[in-house]
């Protein structure tokens, strides 16, 4: 499984209760209420069992929001390809998010390859985003969830303001990967990003060609049915037609904010890529 979603969703015993609660339940904060009940005796359970950490608790109630979150708004997964994700580590992380932004949802996963992903959730009415960033090899396959040690960082952001003062409190060992999530909320802003609806790339390739069928709708329906049942998920995929998957960049990239409108009272980041 490619995405920490995935594993996710296959490694919490909670998850699919979760979903429904955030799914169904019309206030998100009765959904979190809810949740948290959902958890507590779940982990009860396992205490029974097993010794819990007080920061695996507080590990998991945070997966557990973003993840409802995540299912209550469709599902969304952004994914950063290969060379976008180099391009973007190359470079400097903006001053300033933009004032509009430009997200697939109001909730949805972020996926940088070689460094994990961001779960994200708009809240617009506060200008802000809530980010639960989890690393690559986040809830490995075959390991039992209370022995992964699976590790969760948390930052909140508001925009337009200035970012440096509101991440202060994020570790050093989180900044890469913090950076490459905003580098790449900005980059969905960009005219010259290219976006492509695909299932993932390990799905398998007859059911895949199934779901695109171009003429007979039932069997694209069952392709679909195949592909989600068997735990596939379709990605929007991101990507800059003008980056060389492998480039090695000798300056790094950076973000530059261009003023327009009248009075020049709105702005908007133009990315300068690295060389």
């Amino acid at each position: 499984m490619e995405y920490a979603v995935q594993r996710y969703a296959a490694t919490r015993p909670w998850a699919k209760r979760v979903g429904q609660l955030y799914v169904q339940t019309v206030q998100a904060a009765e959904a979190r209420a809810q949740m948290k009940d959902v958890i507590k005796r779940e982990l009860e359970r396992a205490a029974q069992v097993f010794e819990i950490p007080q920061a695996t608790i507080v590990c998991e109630l945070a997966l557990a929001e973003a993840w409802g979150h995540f299912v209550r708004h469709g599902r969304v997964v952004s994914h950063l390809d290969a060379a976008l994700a180099s391009a973007l580590a190359h470079t400097r992380q903006p001053s300033n998010l933009p004032d509009t932004l430009s997200l697939p949802a109001a909730a949805f996963f972020l996926h940088v390859p070689g460094e994990g992903g961001a779960f994200v959730v708009h809240q617009p009415e506060r200008r802000a985003l809530l980010l639960t960033m989890v690393r690559m090899g986040f809830a490995p396959n075959g390991v039992n969830w209370l022995q992964a040690a699976d590790q969760v960082e948390l930052a909140r952001v508001e925009y337009p303001g200035e970012l440096a003062p509101q991440l202060e409190a994020v570790p050093d060992e989180w900044r890469a990967l913090l950076s490459s999530v905003l580098n790449g909320l900005a980059m969905m802003t960009q005219p010259k990003l290219e976006l492509s609806k695909g299932w993932e790339a390990s799905a398998p390739a007859g059911w895949v060609a199934d779901a695109a069928h171009p003429s007979c709708v039932k069997t694209r329906q069952k392709a679909r049915s195949q592909l989600l049942k068997s735990g596939f998920g379709e990605v929007t995929f991101c990507r800059v037609a003008e980056l060389a998957d492998g480039a090695e960049y000798a300056s790094q990239g950076y973000w530059r904010r261009q003023s327009f409108g009248a009075d020049k009272a709105h702005s908007r980041l133009v990315w300068v890529a690295p060389r």
